[in-house]
């Protein structure tokens, strides 16, 4: 019968489990009794640094590697990064270590010219540990995420697989694999990585054949998982082990999708999908993958359409409450069947249930998908033979936005500075961030140009080390607000 703890859930392996649920027993009772929602649990307060002196370390090696600039950045940076994550995770801050390991991989492929290095993304990495330690005292536990713990042995649970997708270099093949975990309602995603010998290029279809906890990806990706040996980490990525046979079982997904719990399973968009703005912005959100991973039930898709400037499939779908959504997919090179195949699995009339990741954009709601359930099962698109040859209906390439563009150009220009790095601009740089806060300013975005305009200035006037400040706040500012403007109306720059 309910209420009874019994009856409770956690993710604590077996051998904790009583103690688990005995704790939150006491938790919830001491909560009710002094009225609050926040329980310290282990007799001790936090202490009052509680990792500050690490967080401060660690935005001082961002500082510096902001002022050096990317191409100066060495072997010995590697290892200092390391250490100051390791500090940052000792200490529960395991959103601000995680960016820092990004930054770690980013600087990696850089060294080696790898295609995942991109200067937008280290520079929004570098103004991540700074938003963080600003953000941290509206809410420690969510911007620093200091409530999770770094590891969670699971007991046996049962997972349903959403789909995976493809990506990789000329160096590698990787596969996410995204698993819902009905009974705590949350999506886990499985990381597996593949060196490439010379000369090969295998696409996700090849990939589908690999082997993958004693099946094949193409399996596994529709599949649902019974393991007893399985942890996952903060950011909610999942491993399980290959230990012993008889702890992990594999099983076709079947009509799994239809059982998750609301909050996983979609069917008014309207009522069960925050709406925009509800979030907080991502540079201090929780740094949870696939977040944003759903299942959204189908009543009607229409016709696709291809946009071939921007590479990309497009089809207006309608949930059983009638709202819209707009499914987006971009031309993925590594699978050259996915487009192909969505538009199949589409046009077949029997689509029901199609999981992806939702977002909002400029006004309605964007899926990017992963898998298609139709009449003849799960479809995993990245997995899909195919050469991408087949002839898609055009769609006309929407206008460009011109607030976008001048926020776009803004965070392009103080990126490309970090690359560099603020010593070593040159009087052309200088002239490109002026030039941007000059664009900013026209279209209307009067303070946000003061704050690109205040990183040049600073730095005429008082030299790189002084201008970090003014650069972070500038990139926090142009990120948050390009995000509000993509994410709803726009009305106050």
């Amino acid at each position: 019968m309910p209420h009874r703890p019994g009856f409770a859930v956690t993710d604590a392996a077996e051998p904790l489990r009583g103690a688990t649920v005995v704790l939150a027993v006491w938790a919830f009772r001491a909560a009710d009794t002094e009225g609050s929602d926040r329980i310290t649990v282990g007799g001790r307060e936090t202490t009052p640094d509680n990792g500050d002196s690490a967080h401060r370390a660690a935005m001082d090696l961002v500082d510096e590697l902001l002022v050096e600039g990317v191409p100066q950045a060495g072997p010995v940076l590697d290892g200092t990064l390391r250490r100051a994550g390791a500090a940052l995770t000792a200490a529960g801050r395991h959103w601000p270590a995680a960016a820092l390991e990004e930054i770690r991989h980013q600087l990696a492929e850089h060294a080696v010219r790898g295609a995942r290095h991109d200067r937008e993304t280290h520079a929004l990495l570098l103004a991540e540990l700074h938003a963080r330690h600003r953000a941290a005292p509206t809410d420690p536990a969510a911007v620093l995420g200091t409530a999770e713990t770094a590891r969670t042995a699971l007991r046996r649970v049962r997972l349903v697989a959403l789909g995976c997708h493809v990506d990789g270099s000329a160096r590698d093949r990787t596969a996410d694999v995204f698993f819902a975990h009905p009974d705590a309602g949350v999506v886990l995603v499985l990381h597996k990585r593949w060196e490439l010998p010379d000369g090969q290029a295998p696409t996700g279809h090849d990939l589908g054949s690999r082997r993958i906890l004693g099946t094949n990806l193409r399996t596994l990706a529709a599949a649902n998982v019974v393991s007893e040996a399985t942890s996952r980490t903060a950011g909610r990525a999942v491993e399980i082990s290959r230990g012993r046979i008889a702890t992990t079982s594999v099983t076709p997904v079947g009509a799994a999708w239809d059982d998750l719990p609301p909050g996983l399973l979609v069917a008014d968009l309207a009522a069960q999908f925050p709406a925009p703005g509800a979030l907080p912005p991502r540079l201090v959100r929780p740094r949870v993958e696939a977040e944003s991973m759903r299942v959204l039930a189908v009543a009607e898709a229409g016709p696709v359409r291809y946009d071939p400037a921007a590479q990309r499939l497009e089809a207006v779908l309608r949930d059983p409450a009638g709202n819209e959504a707009l499914l987006s997919a971009a031309h993925n090179p590594h699978c050259p069947g996915t487009l192909d195949a969505l538009a199949d699995a589409l046009a077949s009339g029997t689509a029901d249930r199609i999981s992806g990741s939702l977002r909002h954009d400029r006004g309605r709601v964007l899926l990017s998908p992963l898998a298609v359930r139709t009449s003849r099962g799960v479809l995993v698109p990245d997995l899909a033979p195919g050469d991408g040859d087949t002839t898609l209906p055009v769609a006309p390439h929407p206008p460009d936005d011109p607030l976008t563009t001048a926020l776009e150009q803004a965070l392009a220009a103080l990126a490309e500075a970090a690359h560099h790095g603020l010593k070593n601009l040159t009087a052309t740089d200088h002239d490109i961030l002026e030039s941007a806060a000059a664009l900013l300013h026209r279209t209307g975005f009067h303070t946000t140009a003061d704050k690109v305009s205040a990183v040049t200035t600073t730095l005429r006037t008082h030299g790189p080390a002084p201008a970090t400040s003014h650069w972070h706040t500038a990139v926090i500012r142009l990120a948050t607000t390009l995000e509000l403007h993509r994410t709803g109306p726009y009305t106050s720059p």
